[in-house]
């Protein structure tokens, strides 16, 4: 893979870890905040012993985590052949972020949904633990990686950014799409605007 192409993998890398970032807002962070206060507020919340009708206080979106898990299974697999080591918003320490904040929720709603289930008398983690078990195992490939990188006991191009003519190219002399960060893109914008007369 050469160093363009590289380099464009890495933004979709990037456009994909934001929509991640999105997506575990939506369907994990605010139901679990969500969970955690509205059930004391409600009344709902399980006490020893005793169980009110009204637990859990809403059923969490479980069925949310199932392309969750597999957009992190793409972007795990999908970036270990990748050096990453461009701007903070893409880089194998931001996924292992979004991976351990996922990991977590995931896990919460998971416990909630069958917890609510067991109050009904039944049995069921609606398949949510399997894919707490497939998002651990992706922070230990994360973590696996990061670590073989920083041993050098990956392939030199799965470490660096090396031209065609076999010249380490550092990082921030990569030509990247486009900006990252929001102040960028009006000062790009700033710069193409002629003066105001």
């Amino acid at each position: 893979m050469n160093l363009p192409r590289r380099v464009a993998w890495e933004a979709r890398f990037g456009d994909g870890l934001f929509l991640a970032t999105i997506l575990w807002i939506i369907f994990g962070a605010l139901p679990t905040i969500g969970l955690l206060v509205g059930q004391p507020v409600t009344g709902s919340f399980a006490n020893t012993g005793n169980v009110p009708d009204s637990f859990p206080a809403f059923m969490p979106p479980w069925w949310a985590a199932y392309p969750m898990t597999l957009l992190l299974v793409a972007l795990t697999l999908g970036s270990l052949p990748l050096p990453l080591r461009g701007l903070r918003a893409t880089t194998r320490s931001t996924l292992l972020t979004v991976l351990v904040l996922t990991f977590s929720t995931t896990l919460y709603i998971a416990a909630a949904a069958a917890a609510a289930e067991a109050h009904q008398g039944r049995l069921n983690f609606f398949g949510v633990d399997n894919l707490v078990f497939i998002q651990f195992f992706l922070i230990i490939i994360t973590v696996a990686r990061m670590l073989l990188s920083g041993m050098r006991l990956v392939p030199r191009t799965w470490r660096e950014y090396i031209d065609e003519d076999g010249t380490v190219v550092p990082p921030k002399e990569i030509v990247r799409r486009a900006p990252r960060r929001p102040w960028d893109w009006n000062r790009n914008r700033a710069r193409r605007r002629p003066p105001r007369q």
